[in-house]
């Protein structure tokens, strides 16, 4: 037995070596390239002795079929193509597909920032790009580009604002193309079958602005714990701060807040961190240009900005700076700052968006529709800053009615009252509230109190009528005492003016 055994494992060894010397395949020991999992092994079979004396027998291997050859010619449409992920593609507003070896991105009338597509300019093809002109963007009617339209390494945007662009991606295959908006500008890099989306901003000149202007900022923050006496922040102060000097790529440049001053003062509850913040826009030559945001003061982590967002409001190439944040904390008796919530980059100079809404308090980017437009969202007058002794046990730092929202238009303004707004506002508060003062385990719900106050008055309460309620509720307010800050900040309330109203079914 012992021999048969070593038999059979021996001619097995045979038959593979002269399977190989044969040019036949070996089997595979995983999955091969294209697989997504292994194959389930088969079932041994009982190997004759027919088999294992003559393996040359066997019937030779069938081969795979070959993958097509790229065509030479650009396909007129790319329908059928397979859809491929390009970083950066998506918030272009461009969709890339491919089909025989060919790539197709095209770019729809507007970007994520508010640009249009202007023009493709190829750059320094390879000779087998050169050989094989890409395809000229067809119409819907499927006609060809006007041959008049411009140069042969130029694709410009249709009579749609839509920018079609086919180049090879096969292996071989290298070239750079420019892509330009009316805001931005990338370039596509076409290496064989990988193509990527590099941003005009990734150049030395402007990232070493940017790390110039960062380092800077932590130099700052870094001093300011070096000061003496209240002017000194400490670590614990300093770990709460905004990221400043963090560059946000807009178009063809980029935007920054840098501080230039940093510093404590006072103790207590009068503990306040003073910010100098400005404005600061960073060209792609490095070329820094700044305007001053102004002087923020805030108790110690007081001061909340979101990340940057950018815009091109007004349509002129530039997209505007929007700044995002949240002013939670007053050092008692300070005065709350209302910086521009955006900013514009005109002639070289940096300044105040004219056609920005007046925020208080704080300052949302929304999206109340689908046209990609950033709209925004406030307090308005309904905002206060409270102390420890504000009337109820537990006073919060910050009381806020609902936002108000600032539809934006085609125009580059803001509109607080059309139906987008209004809309809006309407699902922030519902219906009239059954009552105002919400108390629940014997105190008052301050948030809620205060939302169904300004809600009430939006949806057209009578003031007379809100005025007798708080008036009834003040010691609930007040903890029983005759007056305080609450009670004071909602009486207060009653006569601001609302920027926008819901109508006065509340009356009836």
């Amino acid at each position: 037995m012992k021999t048969l055994s070593a038999c059979l494992l021996l001619g097995i060894l045979v038959g593979c070596q002269k399977s190989e010397e044969a040019g036949l395949p070996a089997a595979s020991s995983g999955p091969s390239a294209g697989s997504s999992a292994p194959a389930a092994a088969a079932p041994a079979e009982t190997a004759s002795p027919a088999a294992e004396a003559a393996p040359s027998a066997a019937a030779p291997a069938t081969p795979a079929p070959a993958e097509p050859a790229p065509s030479s010619t650009a396909p007129a449409s790319f329908k059928d193509g397979r859809s491929e992920s390009i970083a950066s593609a998506v918030g272009l507003g461009c969709e890339a597909k491919s089909l025989d070896g060919w790539l197709e991105l095209l770019c729809r009338k507007k970007n994520g920032t508010g640009g249009h597509p202007v023009r493709a300019v190829i750059q320094d093809p390879s000779p087998e790009a050169a050989a094989e002109k890409p395809s000229e963007p067809v119409a819907a009617d499927g006609a060809g580009q006007d041959p008049d339209a411009g140069p042969s390494n130029e694709v410009r945007a249709d009579e749609r604002g839509e920018l079609r662009l086919v180049v090879p991606l096969r292996a071989g295959a290298k070239q750079t193309v420019t892509l330009e908006w009316t805001d931005t500008r990338y370039e596509l890099q076409i290496d064989g079958t990988n193509a990527k989306l590099d941003w005009a901003g990734s150049v030395v000149s402007h990232r070493r602005a940017c790390q110039t202007l960062l380092d800077e900022n932590r130099a700052r923050i870094s001093d300011a714990q070096k000061l003496e006496g209240p002017e000194k922040i400490s670590a614990a102060e300093a770990t709460r701060l905004p990221k400043f000097g963090v560059c946000q790529p807009a178009g063809l440049g980029s935007w920054a807040l840098s501080l230039t001053r940093f510093a404590g003062a006072g103790e207590g509850a009068a503990r306040a961190l003073a910010f100098d913040i400005e404005v600061v826009r960073i060209d792609l030559e490095g070329k820094r240009s700044a305007a001053p945001l102004g002087t923020i003061e805030v108790a110690p982590g007081g001061l909340a900005i979101s990340a940057l967002n950018v815009y091109d409001f007004d349509d002129d190439g530039n997209d505007e700076l929007i700044v995002p944040y949240e002013l939670n904390a007053l050092a008692a008796g300070a005065k709350p700052a209302a910086p521009s919530p955006i900013w514009t980059f005109s002639n070289g100079a940096v300044s105040a968006y004219s056609k920005a809404p007046s925020t208080s308090g704080g300052l949302g980017i929304e999206h109340l529709d689908h046209d990609m437009r950033p709209d925004l969202g406030s307090y308005g007058p309904f905002v206060a800053w409270l102390g420890a002794d504000c009337g109820v046990k537990s006073c919060p730092s910050r009381v806020t009615g609902p936002k108000f929202y600032f539809h934006s238009a085609q125009d580059g303004s803001f509109s607080a009252t059309d139906a987008a707004a209004t809309a809006a506002l309407g699902r922030a508060c519902g219906q009239k509230p059954a009552a105002i003062v919400v108390t629940t385990g014997g105190g008052v719900n301050v948030a809620q109190t205060a939302k169904n106050l300004v809600c009430a008055r939006a949806l057209g309460a009578a003031r007379d009528a809100l005025a007798s309620e708080l008036a009834a509720k003040r010691a609930d307010l007040c903890g029983g005492a005759a007056t305080c800050a609450l009670s004071s900040t909602f009486e207060a309330w009653l006569d601001a003016a609302l920027p926008a109203e819901l109508g006065s079914a509340a009356k009836r």
